[in-house]
């Protein structure tokens, strides 16, 4: 997290960049976070933060980057190529293509009718403690994930900082602590997923 403020737990902060929905997030362990999301294995093995949107967005705060299936917001799956990934079509500019300026700002505020505030459709960000790697392959680095739906937010925003999990997988809220990896308890896995959805 190198050039970003220190994130702290239960504070607001500004954080722009690829955003998904809670129903993909979650109280997920490692492993099954990083399937969803379309990470490689072992990116958040040094832990992760989880930010939930605290503001109200509009048409013009985001583009469309379809979804974790495919790395980037780009059409197809990532290349092994740095090269070639960058030169694969972005999803907004496909859209924009083919709908125009005004079709494209329809899109985005229909696609805003179905966010919520709180609970499962709410605007989430997750920031691995491994930042992104130029070494390593696109294709190696970002598999196909779960398919939830993806967003670049054009600024930065306004997050809450509500979840910390570090490298031993113990996930704090504010005011709880637990041990969040594949043989955490229901009643744990419960309660983080509840604060994520309400916070």
């Amino acid at each position: 997290m190198s050039g970003r403020k220190p994130l702290v737990l239960g504070d607001l902060a500004e954080a722009k960049g690829d955003v998904t929905q809670n129903r993909w997030v979650g109280a997920r362990s490692a492993r099954a976070l990083e399937a969803s999301l379309g990470f490689h294995a072992g990116r958040l093995s040094d832990g992760w933060w989880v930010l939930l949107l605290k503001e109200r967005l509009k048409p013009a705060d985001f583009d469309f980057a379809g979804i974790t299936l495919r790395s980037g917001g780009r059409l197809g799956l990532p290349a092994r190529d740095p090269a070639a990934d960058r030169a694969r079509t972005h999803v907004s500019d496909q859209i924009l293509a083919e709908r125009g300026p005004a079709g494209y700002a329809d899109l985005q505020a229909s696609a805003l009718a179905g966010v919520t505030e709180k609970g499962e459709d709410r605007i989430v960000k997750v920031i691995p403690v491994t930042p992104h790697s130029e070494a390593m392959a696109p294709a190696d680095q970002y598999p196909m994930g779960g398919g939830g739906l993806q967003w670049t937010l054009r600024r930065p925003c306004s997050f809450l900082v509500a979840l910390q999990v570090d490298a031993q997988g113990i996930a704090r809220i504010p005011g709880f602590s637990c041990f969040l990896g594949e043989s955490a308890t229901y009643d744990d896995r419960a309660r983080i997923a509840r604060y994520l959805m309400e916070a």
